[in-house]
């Protein structure tokens, strides 16, 4: 009786959590797709401008980037060039995968990332298993994941990734050992954090997260 009162317990409380925690924006992964810096553990040099514009360091403002299909912003050049071109830097090629994963555009994501020179890059190795576990390769994507990890274990972003990949094979105890990870590396709780406990929560619970 004791035992079935915890449990009982324990799940209500887990409901409360992500009533709670739904309402957390995923602002943070948004920001990562949508910035891009070789050294992770500096802060990024990349304004954030609206959904369809760049920074432009020319005209110091955020300007309209669209491109048309099989084309690429380039940043050096601040125009839009064909996605094959030798002159798209690995920033102009990350950015434009992160806007076709946040456009669930994963297929489109791909094909760029792995035309990215500095592959050793933890950043792109993360977004490469996020595009790749969304299309359905969760083993594939866990891969990834624990590579960029491998370079950069400080790197919470892809521990947060990690953790919902887990939830995805219904390994709950891996995917809180993600969570503890990060409480470690963050010092205390931190954006990353808090989207894991969510998902960790909503996994327990069998409440739907949109989008994730």
């Amino acid at each position: 009786m004791t035992a079935a009162r915890g449990s009982t317990a324990l799940f209500a409380a887990l409901a409360v959590l992500v009533g709670l925690l739904l309402a957390v924006p995923r602002a943070h992964a948004v920001e990562e797709m949508r910035q891009f810096n070789k050294d992770d553990t500096k802060p990024s040099r990349t304004k954030v401008c609206p959904k369809g514009k760049r920074y432009s360091d020319k005209k110091r403002d955020c300007v309209k980037t669209s491109c048309g299909t099989g084309q690429v912003w380039s940043g050096g050049v601040e125009a839009c060039l064909d996605g094959n071109s030798a002159s798209l830097s690995d920033e102009d090629l990350y950015l434009a995968a992160g806007d076709f994963a946040l456009e669930a555009r994963y297929a489109d994501a791909l094909p760029l990332l792995f035309r990215i020179k500095d592959r050793n890059n933890p950043q792109v190795l993360n977004l490469i298993g996020y595009s790749t576990r969304k299309l359905g390769d969760v083993d594939k994507g866990i891969d990834y994941y624990h590579r960029a990890l491998a370079i950069d274990p400080n790197y919470t972003k892809a521990r947060q990734y990690l953790g919902e990949a887990y939830l995805l094979k219904d390994d709950v105890a891996k995917a809180k050992e993600q969570l503890m990870e990060i409480a470690d590396r963050c010092g205390g709780p931190c954006d990353d954090y808090e989207l894991l406990v969510k998902a960790i929560a909503a996994h327990v619970t069998g409440e739907a997260i949109v989008g994730w």
